[in-house]
């Protein structure tokens, strides 16, 4: 099934209609078992949140989420498995993301645990990127919930 028909499936189904569209997709790209393992958390309701470096956004000149938009997320073949709604994105700094928000992401069992992998992700991604890991840079927390499951 295409994006578009998958989308179309879910309007018509939750009553947003025919006009209504989807912002994007997400791939949340970990491969392999990491990656198997976070698309079973969103579907379960377990993932409600993730984190993005700001300065991805700014490099990519990519406009950030808002609230009430819808992204399919799709699994590793490509394929959509179901339909996220954004339902906050806060702009804070690394050092000040509490465990509270962090826990929303669903894969870590401690802060310390999330600030480890979340600062090796972003150390990988600025490499690719351009840009240094610093304790107060910027990143996008995400917070949305699974609306429609395939």
């Amino acid at each position: 099934m295409t994006e578009n028909e998958f989308w179309e499936k879910y309007a018509n189904e939750s009553g947003l209609g025919d006009e209504a569209k989807y912002s994007g997709d997400f791939g949340f790209e970990a491969k392999g078992f990491a990656g198997a393992e976070r698309l079973a958390s969103i579907l379960a309701g377990k993932k409600t949140a993730a984190f993005f470096s700001y300065a991805t956004f700014a490099v990519d000149n990519e406009e950030l989420p808002v609230s009430d938009e819808h992204y399919i997320v799709r699994g590793a073949d490509g394929e959509p498995l179901c339909v996220i709604k954004i339902t906050g994105v806060k702009i804070l700094p690394f050092n000040q993301v509490t465990w509270e928000m962090a826990a929303r992401e669903g894969e870590d069992s401690s802060m310390e645990e999330w600030r480890e992998r979340t600062r090796e992700n972003l150390e990988e991604e600025g490499a690719v990127v351009g840009f240094d890991f610093a304790p107060d840079m910027k990143l996008v927390c995400m917070e949305f919930e699974a609306v429609y499951r395939r």
